[in-house]
């Protein structure tokens, strides 16, 4: 009984990864939100505590039609940038910031922004390396350089549109420790 069951290890094997893979695909449709429904938000730091962050933004709801907050770490996007391309808000760190230009939009009416990469393209700061303090500084692992909050070009929530991406930028802000 044993032997035959050793002598066909290797199938089932195969059966319990191909279920694993099958459930974490049901799983991530289930609980994931369509671009229009959730906001994104990607930060240029090696430890993020997303779950976390998430929750903390989301705490005092959510604007109207929005599902979720969806916090990732540039590494998230390792392997298909299409999702990063595509996100609302970017916070990034001042040596990065002119790379990732072309993703970035002008800043909404009524805000300044501390760092101008040129044709109207400003970010916020939103780490001062200098005195080591920034917005939610307990949850996001900065690096010893400022960094700077982003609008997304390719955002579905624009002013034009909900404002959804603007309402997460001022929690954000606003949300610091």
């Amino acid at each position: 009984m044993i032997k035959r069951i050793l002598s066909r290890f290797q199938v089932y094997l195969l059966w319990a990864l191909a279920s694993v893979l099958l459930w974490s695909y049901v799983f991530s449709f289930l609980t994931d939100a369509k671009p229009a429904k959730k906001l994104s938000l990607y930060i240029s730091a090696e430890n993020v505590e997303e779950v976390e962050l998430a929750a903390r933004l989301e705490e005092y709801g959510l604007p109207d039609g929005i599902r979720m907050i969806k916090v990732r770490p540039f590494s998230y996007a390792m392997f298909s940038d299409r999702d990063l391309l595509s996100a609302d808000l970017y916070i990034v760190k001042a040596s990065e910031a002119a790379g990732w230009r072309d993703s970035f939009r002008p800043l909404p009416d009524g805000m300044t922004g501390d760092l101008d990469l040129g044709d109207g393209v400003q970010g916020v700061r939103v780490y001062d390396a200098a005195s080591g303090t920034g917005v939610f500084d307990e949850l996001i692992g900065y690096a010893a350089e400022d960094y700077y909050l982003f609008f997304g070009a390719q955002s579905q929530h624009t002013e034009a549109g909900d404002g959804a991406a603007l309402w997460l930028a001022d929690r954000l802000l606003e949300g610091s420790n």
